[in-house]
Parts: structure tokens; C-alpha cells; sequence
């Protein structure tokens, strides 16, 4: 399920590209963070909550993640949490990974086929999709019968869509 991104998040992405990080250290410290976010329904509302002062969730902050994610990373959660945009984060890091992946000239690609494919058959995908996309591709590979055979390759606003059953949908369009 694709997040919609606002604006403001977006402008937080930005500044987390031009920290003085590790992309790669950076975007693991977010996914510690997603993670504590996602599993700690009680965190959630601590930090959201107005009549708990700033200090206090900084506190909070520093207990749970100093030591185990980067000091810079830390701060800007503080900031995120006196702007009062702590909400917005599956938002800011979903902008933050397709500002690197538009950096380093990745693209996430969904790919869902009818039956487990070989290794093989994969790797040719891969190399056909990287050629015409001209960007190193990430596949997500998923498992649906309900294609009954063919491929559905989704990225961005695009979907190719080879299966049996969207050929047998159109078919039936035209029949009627």
C-alpha cells in the first residue's frame, strides 16, 4: 500500500538527505525508529501528548534510543517531536528512501506472478525491467493465483499487467 506523502514531510526528508550521515547508517536508524513506533502504542501517545512538556519526552527519547542510533538521528526526533510532526513519520521516512532511491537510481518494483518463479526466470526479469527503466531494480516478489498466469509488474503510477486474468477481463469487455 503505497502512503501518500505531504508536503511538510517531504521538506523533512530533505533535510534528512543533507544531514551529515551515512544514508546507509541514517536509513537504519529510521527503521530502529519505525520499528519502536510500529510495536509501542504507549510511546506513540506519550509523544503526541500536549500536557507531557518537551523535556520530559526528550528524556524519553535519549532512554530509549541513546546508544543504539546516531546522535544526530535522536535530534532530529526531538525536533519531529516539539514540531508536533512525530505523526508524520512513516511519511517522511517513505520520502526519505524514494529521495535515495532517486539519488542512487533504484527502483522498487512489485512483481507478482501466478506460480513461485526460478531464480532464472527472475534475474531476466530484473535485467529486462533495469534496461528499460535505465536504474538498478528492487523487486517485491509476490505470489497470486488469482492472476492465473502471467506477470503484473507495479512501479510508481505504472502497471504492465501480463496475466490470464486481465486478458480474459479485457476480452470480456469487448465481447459485450
Amino acid at each position: 500500500m503505497k502512503i501518500r506523502i505531504s508536503q511538510s514531510a517531504k521538506n523533512y526528508a530533505d533535510a534528512l538527505i543533507n544531514l551529515d550521515i551515512d544514508s546507509a547508517t541514517l536509513l537504519a536508524d529510521l527503521n530502529k525508529v519505525a520499528e519502536v513506533l510500529n510495536t509501542s502504542e504507549d510511546l506513540n501517545k506519550i509523544l503526541v501528548n500536549p500536557t507531557i512538556n518537551f523535556d520530559k519526552k526528550n528524556e524519553i527519547l535519549n532512554e530509549i534510543f541513546n546508544g543504539k542510533i546516531n546522535e544526530k538521528t535522536i535530534e532530529f526526533l526531538k525536533l519531529l517531536v516539539e514540531k508536533n510532526r512525530i505523526l508524520q513519520f512513516k511519511e517522511i521516512l517513505e520520502s526519505y528512501k524514494q529521495k535515495l532511491n532517486d539519488i542512487n537510481d533504484v527502483k522498487e518494483v512489485e512483481i507478482t506472478s501466478a506460480i513461485e518463479l526460478t531464480d532464472e526466470f527472475k534475474s531476466k526479469i530484473i535485467s529486462k525491467l533495469e534496461t528499460k527503466l535505465n536504474k538498478k531494480i528492487v523487486p517485491n516478489w509476490t505470489i497470486s493465483e488469482d492472476i492465473i498466469s502471467g506477470l503484473v509488474i507495479q512501479f510508481d503510477d505504472t502497471s504492465i499487467d501480463t496475466s490470464l486474468k486481465n486478458k480474459i477481463e479485457n476480452l470480456s469487455k469487448v465481447i459485450k
